[in-house]
């Protein structure tokens, strides 16, 4: 198990000196966390604190909204922070935690495999089984806002927000050595909104790489499991997310589920061929990407009559063909029913 601070990393000495000491009060359930680090702490304060969060998902308990910086007239500081639940309600959440991530591991073998194998199967592993908690948002409902947000939305309740469900990313990533971090954004919603928006990178063999795994839950229907987002660059998340310019710097394509399958189309010719092949196949599903100078958007409706076409060269009799395009990463699902 590796403990992936990345933010940590990026503190200066006397600031991560200050992370490790509230990080160490914070897991003693500490009410009172004295600071002994010299120099004025209090600009720097929001930035190690939002360190200490997005590095550690197990702080669950923390009440990141009400964590104060008390200073007296001697220049002494600490820090007084807020707790969602008592310590021996923590100590049993956790040890709950603990159980049902070791029965992921266990059951998913995300022990076994290459880097990119395990990453694979935390995506569909939590795709399959957490579906996005849209009460979670309700701050009238204090408990269900609360593990919305963190990694017990995911571990006790299968329900989470995209806070909770990159954090449980990471917990079960880093568990079984992969590299992996929580970023914090924004994304367009369903309404092309730009709100706050969570999710991960992930380092494969020193390739770090965008995914989003709310955003392909969303994508994703039955037991049909969305890699729109899986394994993504920069340039294509920012096509609808916007993010620090501080990150690691994600511009590989191989690992992508596209790249890895080959299912990226450059060619008409070439993705008719596919096309066809799937067909007398018996594939009713057509998953591919598009790249280049061809826009999903734009052919669509051209597939769609070429599939036809193609159904009735076989004289099958006219079936429905539901499509499903995401312009942004130019992706297209079509479903012959």
């Amino acid at each position: 198990m590796i403990g992936d601070r990345y933010y940590y990393g990026k503190l200066p000495e006397n600031e991560q000196k200050v992370y490790r000491e509230i990080y160490q009060g914070c897991m003693e359930h500490k009410d009172v966390i004295q600071i002994s680090a010299s120099g004025d702490i209090t600009k720097s304060y929001p930035r190690i604190i939002n360190a200490l969060l997005d590095d550690n998902p197990l702080l669950y308990y923390l009440n990141q909204s009400m964590i104060e910086l008390a200073q007296d007239a001697y220049g002494n500081v600490a820090i007084l922070p807020q707790y969602f639940f008592p310590a021996d309600k923590v100590a049993a959440y956790n040890q709950r935690l603990q159980d049902a991530a070791n029965r992921i591991i266990y059951e998913s073998k995300l022990t076994e495999g290459t880097d990119l194998e395990k990453i694979r199967k935390v995506h569909d592993y939590l795709c399959r089984t957490v579906a996005y908690d849209y009460q979670g948002s309700d701050t009238g409902d204090v408990p269900r806002f609360i593990t919305a947000h963190n990694v017990l939305g995911v571990f006790a309740h299968k329900r989470a927000q995209c806070e909770g469900i990159a954090k449980a990313a990471k917990v079960l990533l880093n568990a079984v050595d992969v590299r992996c971090i929580v970023v914090f954004g924004k994304a367009e919603d369903q309404h092309d909104v730009m709100s706050d928006h969570c999710w991960n990178i992930v380092n494969i063999e020193g390739c770090p790489y965008h995914m989003d795994i709310t955003f392909d839950i969303g994508n994703g229907s039955g037991d049909f499991i969305a890699y729109d987002y899986y394994l993504i660059t920069d340039s294509q998340m920012r096509k609808n997310h916007i993010f620090s310019v501080g990150l690691p710097k994600c511009a590989e394509k191989q690992a992508n589920y596209f790249e890895q399958e080959g299912l990226v189309f450059t060619s008409r010719r070439k993705l008719e061929g596919y096309i066809t092949k799937q067909i007398d196949d018996g594939a009713r599903v057509l998953y591919f990407k598009l790249a280049g100078k061809l826009k999903a958007l734009e052919i669509g409706n051209n597939l769609m009559e070429y599939v036809q076409k193609v159904l009735a060269d076989k004289s099958e009799r006219q079936q429905s063909i539901d499509i499903s395009i995401n312009a942004a990463v130019n992706t297209c699902r079509m479903i012959i029913r």
